[in-house]
C-alpha cells in the first residue's frame, strides 16, 4: 500500500490496520485460528435483520474483528451491526469498538464464539440495489461483506458457513457445498466475502460448458410478470459460451448467475454475478438485459480475475484510488457490445459502425473527456465530486473509446495478425486475483500484440489529457469521422434547454452541492462551480439532490432560475436563463484514399472478427 497517496486520516487507519494484523493474528499465545465457522440465521418473522454466529477455533488471546469494504461499493453495513458480544468456555470475552468497522477482542486463548446482528434496511420498490444484502417474504440476498465479520490477519483461514433459513427456502451461491444441506465451505476470506447467497423461493436452470456447470437462479416477486424464461436462459448460455471462447478457459470450477426481480444494477464476483432483472422489462423485451449481463459476466475475467493492483486483498478501509478503471470498466463495455454481436444476439445499435458513431458522439459532446486523462478519471472513482474541478468525464466512455482505438492500432501494427482479443487473453493469463496489473502492464501487452511502441499513445491519451485524433485510427479501416453541430432537441423535437447541472449531498452536510458538468454549460458560464453549496433555488430551500433534480427539470426555454449558493468566499447569487445548446452529430464515412486492404480489414472488423 502506498501510504503517501492517502490522506492523513487514511494513513493512520491503514497503519492501525497493519498494527492490528501484527497483533491480531498471533497474540501472546503465538497461535493462529485453525478455521472459522459461521451460522447465518434468517427469521421469517423478522426480515429486517439476520443473526450471525462466528466460531473461531484456536483464537489467539488478543485479536481484531473487522467488516470488509468492497473496492467498488462501500455500503457501510457496519452502521447496521448491533448486539456484538463474545463468549468462551475458558472465561470472559471483552469486545471494544476501535473504529467504525474495527473491533478489538480480548479473550482466553482457544475457541471463541462471536454473536451479532446485522440490519438489512428495506428499499422502495424498484430501488433495491441488486448487490446489497436485503430480504423480502419471498427471499433476498445475504452474506458477502454486508454480513460477515472477519479476523484481521487470518484472511487465509478456511471457512465453513451454515445457513438457517425459513422452511422452503433454497440457496444459490458460488460457494462450494459441504456434505450437509445448507452448508458451504471456502478456502479463505476472500472467497467467502465475494460469494453472496441468493436465498428464497426461486426458479433454477443449469447448463455446462466444457464440463463446467453454470447455474441460473431467478428470484421473482409476488405479482411478477411471466416472461420467456427458456429464451432468457438460452441467451445467457450463448453469452457465456462466447465469452469463454474468447479467453479459451474459465477461471472457476462452477458458476452461479443470480437474477433478482424488482432490483437494479449488477455486481460481478469470483464465480458468480448478481443482477437486477425486472420481470416487467423481460416480458416487454427479452433483450432488455443482454448488454448488462454480458458486461457483468465479462468482469469475471476483466476486473475480478484480472484486477488493478490497488484492489488486491481484503481490507476494512477503502483502497487507494487506482488509475486502471478505464480498462476494467470501459474496455469491458467495448467487449459487451462485441460479444453480443459474435453471439448473434440483439444489440442497441444495428451495426458496429453505428455503435462507434454513437460512442464518438458521446465522447465529443462532453469536453471533460479531452480535459481530464483516463487515469485521472479512474482515480476519481468513488471520490467526492470536485476532484476534477468543473469537469465530470466518464471513465466508461473514455475506456470504451480507448479500447476501440487500441484495437485498430494493434490490427494495423500487426498487419491484422492480432487484435485487442490477444491483449485481453495475455493479461488474463499473466495476472491473478493475488497479482494485480498496472497501466504499464496494459501498455506492454498492447506493444507486444501490436509489434509497435504503444508508449506515445498511452502518454498522450491515457496518462495525459488531450482530445483523441479519431481520424488517425479510423484511417486503419479506411474511414474518417465528420463532426457537425446542431441544436439539441427534446424527445418531441422542440429545442432542448441546457439542464447539464446536477447535485450531490455529502454525508456530513444537510445542503446539496452543485456539480457543473463542464465550464461551457450555461451554468458554468453564469459563474457557478462544482462544490458550491446550494442555499436556495428560486427562493426555495432545497434539501437533497433529488429535489434539486426535480427543480432543474422544471426549467423551460425562456425561464430564469435564481440560484443562491454559498462558497468559502461568501454568498453568490446568479440568475440563469433557460437557453438551448448544441450537440455534435458524428458520421463515419469512407476516406477518398481508402485502400483495398483497409476495406478488407473493415469488413472483418464489422463482422466482429
Amino acid at each position: 500500500m502506498n501510504l503517501e497517496r492517502l490522506s492523513y486520516g487514511a494513513r493512520l487507519r491503514a497503519l492501525f490496520l497493519a498494527l492490528g494484523v501484527a497483533l491480531g493474528l498471533r497474540g501472546a499465545s503465538g497461535q493462529a485460528p485453525r478455521r472459522v465457522e459461521y451460522t447465518l440465521r434468517v427469521d421469517s418473522a423478522d426480515l429486517s435483520e439476520v443473526a450471525v454466529e462466528m466460531r473461531i477455533h484456536n483464537a489467539p488471546a488478543d485479536f481484531r474483528l473487522a467488516m470488509a469494504t468492497h473496492p467498488e461499493y462501500d455500503d457501510q453495513y457496519w452502521r447496521y451491526l448491533t448486539d456484538l458480544r463474545g463468549a468462551s468456555a475458558r472465561g470472559t470475552v471483552g469486545v471494544t469498538r476501535e473504529d467504525s468497522s474495527l473491533w478489538h477482542v480480548i479473550a482466553p486463548a482457544g475457541d471463541v464464539t462471536i454473536r451479532y446482528r446485522v440490519g438489512y434496511p428495506a428499499s422502495p420498490p424498484m430501488q433495491q440495489a441488486s448487490w446489497k444484502a436485503h430480504l423480502t417474504p419471498t427471499g433476498g440476498l445475504v452474506g458477502g461483506p454486508h454480513s460477515f465479520l472477519y479476523v484481521v490477519g487470518a484472511e487465509r483461514t478456511p471457512v465453513r458457513v451454515t445457513l438457517a433459513l425459513p422452511r422452503g427456502w433454497d440457496v444459490a451461491t458460488g460457494l462450494a457445498p459441504a456434505q450437509a444441506a445448507g452448508e458451504f465451505t471456502a478456502p479463505g476470506l476472500e472467497a467467502l466475502l465475494d460469494s453472496p447467497m441468493l436465498v428464497g423461493r426461486f426458479r433454477t436452470w443449469q447448463f455446462e460448458i466444457d464440463g463446467v456447470p453454470h447455474r441460473v437462479a431467478y428470484l421473482g416477486q409476488p405479482g411478477g410478470i411471466p416472461f420467456d424464461s427458456a429464451l432468457f436462459v438460452a441467451n445467457v448460455e450463448r453469452i457465456t459460451r462466447e465469452t469463454a471462447q474468447l479467453f479459451g478457459w474459465m477461471p472457476y470450477h462452477q458458476y452461479q448467475f443470480q437474477f433478482e426481480d424488482g432490483a437494479f444494477g449488477g455486481l460481478e464476483h469470483l464465480n458468480s454475478v448478481t443482477i437486477g432483472t425486472p420481470s416487467t422489462g423481460l416480458a416487454r423485451d427479452p433483450n432488455i438485459s443482454l448488454a448488462q449481463i454480458t458486461h457483468e459476466f465479462f468482469h469475471t475475467w476483466n476486473e475480478v480475475h484480472l484486477r488493478p493492483a490497488a484492489w488486491i486483498g481484503v481490507r476494512h478501509v477503502a483502497p487507494a484510488p487506482t488509475g486502471e478503471l478505464w480498462w476494467s470498466e470501459g474496455v469491458t463495455l467495448y467487449y459487451a457490445d462485441l460479444l453480443l454481436r459474435r453471439a448473434e444476439l440483439h444489440t442497441t445499435d444495428s451495426t458496429r459502425l453505428a455503435h462507434l458513431e454513437r460512442l464518438i458522439t458521446v465522447y465529443t459532446a462532453n469536453p471533460s473527456h479531452a480535459m481530464v486523462s483516463a487515469e485521472r478519471t479512474s482515480r476519481a472513482f468513488n471520490q467526492p465530486p470536485g476532484g476534477n474541478g468543473d469537469f465530470i468525464p466518464s471513465m466508461f466512455t473514455q475506456g470504451e473509446v480507448l479500447g476501440a482505438m487500441l484495437d485498430l492500432m494493434i490490427r494495423e501494427g500487426s498487419s491484422d495478425g492480432h487484435s485487442l482479443d490477444d491483449v485481453m487473453r495475455d493479461l488474463a493469463t499473466r495476472f491473478t486475483p493475488e497479482r494485480g496489473f498496472t497501466g504499464g502492464d496494459v501498455e506492454r501487452a498492447v506493444s507486444d500484440a501490436c509489434g509497435c511502441d504503444a508508449r506515445p499513445f498511452f502518454d498522450q491519451h491515457v496518462r495525459a489529457a488531450g482530445a483523441l485524433d479519431f481520424n488517425r485510427w479510423l484511417a486503419v479501416l479506411g474511414l474518417r469521422a465528420v463532426v457537425t453541430w446542431e441544436a439539441a432537441r427534446a424527445a418531441d423535437g422542440t429545442p432542448a434547454v441546457d439542464l447539464r447541472l446536477s447535485g450531490y449531498l455529502l454525508p456530513s452536510e444537510s445542503q446539496p452541492r452543485l456539480q457543473v458538468w463542464f465550464p461551457s454549460t450555461v451554468w458554468g458560464r453564469a459563474g457557478l462551480h462544482t462544490g458550491d453549496r446550494l442555499v436556495s433555488w428560486n427562493g426555495i430551500a432545497i434539501g437533497d439532490a433529488q429535489q434539486l433534480r426535480a427543480a432543474i427539470s422544471q426549467l423551460h426555454m425562456g425561464d430564469t432560475a435564481r440560484v443562491d449558493v454559498m462558497r468559502d468566499s461568501g454568498k453568490f447569487e446568479v440568475a440563469v436563463a433557460g437557453v438551448g445548446y448544441e450537440r455534435p452529430v458524428v458520421r463515419l464515412e469512407e476516406r477518398a484514399d481508402a485502400t483495398d486492404a483497409q476495406r478488407a480489414r473493415r469488413k472483418r472488423w464489422l463482422a466482429g472478427q
